[in-house]
């Protein structure tokens, strides 16, 4: 047993007998959550998370936040703009440690994103904000083969769980046998509804709304496990984000090849991806691929447009003279697809938290040099909010670092219902009829991971 600081206590254990998944099936209790990569050994990738139990849980709506602890059974409101409550509610204790997370909260923002043909079917009535608090973090070493028990005591009174008797139901725990799921599509809107929406926005994109975040929404009745879902998903989709969080209500699986916003100290870290194509079958149709995507003309205007409002988004955060692009367009490789991607990095202002970095890059709709409440009135003409689909996921650590990742491919589960949305940038250089493709190619995707479960359409 180890101690970091007066209130944080760590165990490591042998892990090469585990997996993460393994520890995920093993660990007993509710609410129970796990954050993978699939970009093993490099940065933030080289970890995962899992946890059960949260000391706390915090559920947004509008300007109220509901907290309720899980040690007195009592729930307190809140009143006010939802990430000043956040900040304010968020227990802070500095606990070094050399992982990005040991402890905080796990969860998601909801703020961003508009949704085309909305119908009532379509809507999951979700809060805006939703995040567990756990004091008992396990983190998997993919490189040491380490497994880390690390508890962090948030109130002096409490009674610290034993972390041998955690050790022991990892190593020696029995896992639910495997499970499966079965599914019925609901079809909500077609495609010449879909096309056509596409057109008449990007018509009317200009020097004043230069981007919007568009989705599409899938429907199917899922029955059965939905952890076996999120495991299928993981194999076909691996990507450097892939989530698993159980709420009271409902699930949020998905896996995202694109991070929103990192924190770490003092240092902000922005990587906005735009522009992809698949990768090819050989080396050398990768490499030809990867120069088509590097030299098309509209997708790289479009991806300038994307670092360009990631770069305005961070002026209201950190000192603007620190914010730099340190890597530009840069070609990035996935399983399945190659993306564009760049790295904008910043100084956060001294005066502010982490929470306020992800404020910022969650604007309530996604457009620049346009005042908010005019982007607002000329998006709601044509669209809906998509809810979590416009959001993001992640981490806030009890020591203010922050990593959260969007989850505009995210599947959520509630009553039986399974929502997923294929989230699209859309700015006046986008290719509509790529776009369509794109939508379409998520669609089969989606139906594809389901079959393989056994379902049936």
């Amino acid at each position: 047993m180890q101690s970091t600081s007066p209130r944080t206590k760590m165990k490591i254990i042998n892990a090469d007998s585990l997996t993460p998944i393994l520890i995920f099936r093993r660990l007993q209790g509710n609410h129970k959550f796990l954050l993978e990569s699939s970009a093993q050994h490099e940065g933030a990738g080289r970890f995962s998370f899992i946890g059960a139990n949260p000391r706390k849980t915090y559920k947004g709506f509008g300007d109220e936040i509901h907290e309720y602890s899980y040690m007195t059974g009592n729930t307190y409101t809140h009143k006010g703009d939802m990430f000043v409550l956040l900040k304010r509610l968020m227990p802070r204790i500095s606990n070094t440690t050399q992982f990005p997370f040991s402890g905080g909260a796990v969860g998601y923002v909801d703020r961003g994103a508009t949704t085309i043909f909305s119908t009532a079917q379509d809507k999951v009535q979700l809060p805006d904000v939703h995040f567990h608090v756990y004091e008992t973090v396990i983190v998997f070493d993919h490189v040491t083969d380490e497994v880390t028990l690390i508890y962090t005591n948030i109130d002096a009174e409490k009674k610290e769980p034993n972390l041998e008797e955690l050790a022991e139901q990892l190593l020696k725990g029995r896992e639910n046998e495997d499970t499966t799921c079965n599914y019925e599509l609901f079809e909500s809107t077609t495609k010449e509804q879909f096309a056509d929406s596409l057109t008449s926005i990007k018509a009317t994109l200009d020097e004043d709304i230069t981007r919007v975040v568009l989705s599409k929404c899938f429907l199917a009745n899922l029955q059965g496990d939905a952890f076996a879902l999120y495991r299928q998903l993981r194999k076909k989709h691996p990507a450097p984000y892939m989530y698993y969080v159980e709420f009271e209500d409902h699930v949020v699986l998905g896996t995202s090849p694109e991070s929103l916003i990192r924190v770490k100290g003092e240092r902000v870290i922005a990587t906005p991806t735009e522009g992809t194509l698949p990768r090819g079958y050989t080396k050398g149709e990768d490499l030809e691929h990867e120069r088509k995507l590097h030299e098309n003309t509209n997708i790289r205007k479009s991806h300038a447009v994307r670092v360009s409002a990631v770069q305005q988004e961070l002026q209201s955060v950190c000192f603007r003279d620190s914010i730099q692009v340190i890597e530009a367009m840069r070609i990035e490789r996935s399983k399945h697809a190659l993306h564009m991607t760049s790295r904008v990095e910043g100084q956060i202002l001294p005066m502010l938290h982490a929470v306020d970095v992800l404020a910022a890059m969650l604007p309530p709709f996604a457009s620049i040099g346009i005042p908010k409440d005019q982007a607002k009135d000329y998006l709601e003409k044509s669209s809906k909010t998509a809810g979590i689909f416009g959001g993001a996921l992640g981490f806030i650590g009890f020591n203010s670092h922050l990593d959260f990742a969007l989850t505009g491919k995210s599947i959520v589960i509630e009553n039986e219902t399974m929502h997923m949305q294929s989230t699209l940038m859309m700015t006046k250089y986008t290719n509509v009829k790529a776009m369509i493709k794109q939508v379409e190619e998520d669609k089969q995707e989606f139906l594809q991971l389901l079959e393989k479960e056994g379902g049936s359409h």
